[in-house]
């Protein structure tokens, strides 16, 4: 099985490459965002740290983490968002490894692991290759001020919180461009897994 890891800014199409490539190949899809928060609830992994850490109104009735006290603890405290971010990573990646072993035994032949901080959390130990994925800034600020409702000064905020363009294309192995139409970013996926004109960082 072959791992690849799936990165870019926010409002590039992550999601969108997702959909795509689940439609074309054989294939597992792991987010770590949703990893995370399926081990951050009550009785999971992290379960009496988040108690230990955030009090006893770290879990709603549903069982899932209090997110307003989680947001409340960790924005007054540096070191408190420094010790839960210590736990929750290593958590996180320990259930990916569980989740790609068990994508293996199930016979897929790929696995794309999609995380935001993909290259930050040292991913490309455990992926063959990584795929940024892209779209000028222009073009993800209109998605994000259309589908999401943020404001200029909300996005830009985002932009400078985030690796620059030039940094993730030197880490990774491919682009693939979201910027043109669906099917330009399907076309581009296509080449990629089974052969194409689209080259190496292109």
């Amino acid at each position: 099985m072959k791992i690849i890891g799936v990165t870019g800014g926010v409002g590039a199409g992550k999601s969108t490459v997702l959909g795509l490539l689940q439609s074309i190949c054989n294939c597992e899809i792991i987010m770590a965002d949703d990893v995370a928060k399926s081990i951050m609830v009550k009785g999971g992994p992290l379960s009496k740290d988040a108690v230990r850490i955030f009090g006893d109104n770290a879990f709603l009735p549903d069982g899932s983490i209090n997110r307003t006290v989680l947001a409340e603890k960790i924005f007054n405290n540096s070191d408190i968002r420094k010790e839960w971010e210590n736990l929750v990573h290593p958590a996180t990646n320990r259930r990916i490894l569980e989740l790609l072993d068990k994508a293996k035994s199930d016979g897929k032949k790929y696995a794309f692991v999609e995380a935001a901080l993909l290259i930050e959390n040292k991913y490309e130990e455990i992926c063959d290759e990584i795929w940024y994925v892209y779209a000028n800034e222009d073009v993800r600020r209109e998605r994000l001020k259309s589908d999401r409702g943020y404001s200029d000064e909300k996005i830009s905020g985002i932009y400078d919180s985030q690796m620059s363009d030039a940094e993730f294309r030197k880490h990774c192995d491919y682009v693939i461009d979201t910027g043109v139409s669906i099917t330009h970013t399907k076309e581009q996926l296509i080449n990629k897994m089974y052969g194409g004109k689209y080259g190496r960082n292109s």
